[in-house]
């Protein structure tokens, strides 16, 4: 049984927090509190959550808003009654007071990370009877193959608080419980009820309709949950799916100075959800940062997803019955994994692509039936048995020799989602349509591969449209119809911003002076734009710049 805080997710939006408060009975509490306590509860939300700033930050503002509380009511040096002196010690000092109040607190498990870059192994703390500190090993225990010596390496450092040494993690993972944020998340107004219809959208799908969501394909349509029934009848329980995303970035943006950083982002998201609300940063579950400075090497990176697997286990079976004025049973369920194709096969287990076993999904290899084949008829699909039984052989290899061997053969090494029961890596990952299609990695690879495909590339966003058909100016030549093409995608694109600066202004003339100034003349006639005075001697001719400072104009 868990009882959920009573909002796990802030929003991000004082009217949904409104909404909130009066969902899970908070108003009542703050009717009765102290006026003081009620400004800087507001306060502390629009700035932790509005503003985005820090419990450090917050701790100041509490501090300011006290010290000028007290100058307010000091009527001489001193001298303060005794309703001042409590007023004055009702004001907070520290925002997780609020926090662990009204539980907006997240539970949440710090792990000690092994910091040898080929082990990453997580140790739990464990805490002793009435006492909050945190007590974790002095070594990393972790042993990787069975009869082989533990890791041996340090996990602790001191650090001093308050002039006294304490023991402290080297290097950590902060790990968010699921089951937490699961119950703040349906203890919302109304949103278990959308979650639940989702699945009508599944049942009455038909051969022909057109496929706009998850819940339109065969796999949901054909996904049975542990009674044997179709995942969807759960009578009074409730029944959701989630997919995980794995990421990693460089936190410091582009490679500086040379060198190049790298952490994870690993989140779930709820395809129950809406599509329009489910990617929104409040309705997503963020799970953890995989701590840098580079990414966890191949399967290191199961030390991480582990503790979520051990999560979602449960959510299968039995399922995890949440208590708040009533209790109801949920089952939830990791059906698909959304990354880009290098996360995506470290997270699933498939070795690289550059593999004899390219391909994750069927068995055509590089030596038969492989890179020229076109016979789909010919491709036979990998099971979900095959992969299992390939990855347990991987994890029970004795050696990393071993393990390389079985790599070599299978393409496949052990991934921690595979202890979940029903999940399938021949059918759960997810094509990477962000990175291929939205990011335009597809023509990259093609023109990686010698392939160049004929026509223009389409302007990236339009700001302003010029209406101009090719039929305008196909009695140009062919040099100046390309120059024409480039010029329109230029003033269509969004340079509105960048021509109110005076280098964002010098910018685009220096791109427009390398058009044909036949080209330059045309345009001006079809859109009807007057010339700008020219501010040269000779006012019987118009130079190339008239026409470029006459169109830069119109845009902007």
């Amino acid at each position: 049984m868990v009882r959920p805080s009573r909002l796990v997710c802030l929003p991000f939006s004082l009217q949904i927090y409104a909404d909130n408060l009066s969902a899970h009975h908070y108003a009542p509490v703050l009717e009765t509190a102290d006026p003081i306590f009620q400004v800087t509860f507001f306060m502390l939300i629009t700035c932790h959550v509005i503003l985005g700033i820090g419990r450090r930050g917050c701790n100041f503002l509490l501090s300011m808003v006290g010290y000028v509380v007290q100058l307010a009511i000091q009527r001489s040096p001193g001298q303060l009654s005794s309703y001042d002196r409590k007023l004055l010690a009702d004001i907070p000092s520290d925002s997780r007071y609020v926090e662990e109040r009204f539980s907006l607190t997240t539970n949440a498990t710090i792990y000690a990370v092994c910091p040898d870059p080929n082990c990453h192994a997580l140790h739990k703390p464990a805490f002793k009877p009435g006492s909050p500190i945190p007590v974790y090993p002095k070594v990393c225990s972790h042993i990787e193959f069975v009869g082989s010596s533990q890791c041996g390496t340090v996990l602790l450092t001191f650090k001093k608080v308050e002039g006294k040494p304490i023991s402290v993690p080297i290097k950590r993972f902060v790990a968010f419980s699921f089951k937490d944020w699961l119950g703040g998340m349906l203890s919302r107004p109304g949103l278990e009820d959308v979650m639940d219809k989702a699945w009508e959208r599944c049942k009455a799908r038909g051969e022909d309709r057109e496929m706009n969501d998850v819940f339109d394909g065969d796999m949901l349509r054909s996904f049975y949950g542990p009674d044997g029934k179709h995942f969807s009848l759960g009578g009074d329980e409730g029944r959701y799916t989630f997919s995980l995303g794995i990421d990693f970035f460089n936190p410091l943006g582009n490679k500086q100075s040379g060198k190049k950083k790298s952490i994870g982002m690993v989140s779930l998201v709820c395809q129950n959800l809406p599509i329009n609300i489910r990617y929104q940063p409040e309705n997503m579950f963020l799970y953890g940062i995989i701590p840098g400075p580079n990414e966890p090497p191949l399967a290191c990176l199961n030390h991480y997803i582990s503790p979520l697997v051990d999560e979602l286990e449960v959510f299968w079976n039995p399922g995890v019955c949440f208590t708040y004025f009533y209790g109801w049973v949920v089952l939830a369920a990791l059906v698909c994994v959304v990354c880009d194709l290098l996360a995506a096969r470290k997270t699933i287990g498939f070795a690289s692509i550059k593999h004899t076993q390219m391909c994750a999904m069927c068995r055509c290899t590089r030596n038969s039936h492989g890179l020229g084949n076109t016979n789909i008829g010919s491709w036979v699909r990998r099971t979900k048995d095959e992969f299992i039984a390939a990855a347990e052989r991987h994890r029970l290899a004795c050696d990393h020799k071993s393990r390389q061997e079985i790599v070599d053969e299978t393409g496949m090494r052990w991934s921690e989602l595979l202890r979940l029961p029903y999940f399938d890596p021949s059918r759960f990952v997810v094509v990477d349509a962000m990175h291929n299609l939205f990011l335009g990695l597809v023509q990259e690879h093609f023109e990686i591969l010698g392939i160049r495909l004929e026509g223009e590339k389409p302007p990236a966003a339009i700001d302003l449209s010029t209406a101009l058909p090719p039929q305008s100016y196909a009695h140009l030549t062919t040099t100046e119809q390309k120059k024409m093409r480039s010029l329109i995608r230029i003033l269509e694109g969004p340079i509105g911003e960048s021509l109110r600066t005076v280098a964002g202004w010098a910018q685009y003339e220096k791109k427009l002076n390398s058009v044909h100034i036949e080209c330059l003349r045309l345009v001006t006639q079809l859109v009807h734009i007057s010339l700008l005075p020219s501010p040269y001697a000779n006012k019987t001719r118009t130079y190339k710049l008239d026409y470029i400072k006459a169109l830069l104009s119109w845009v902007s």
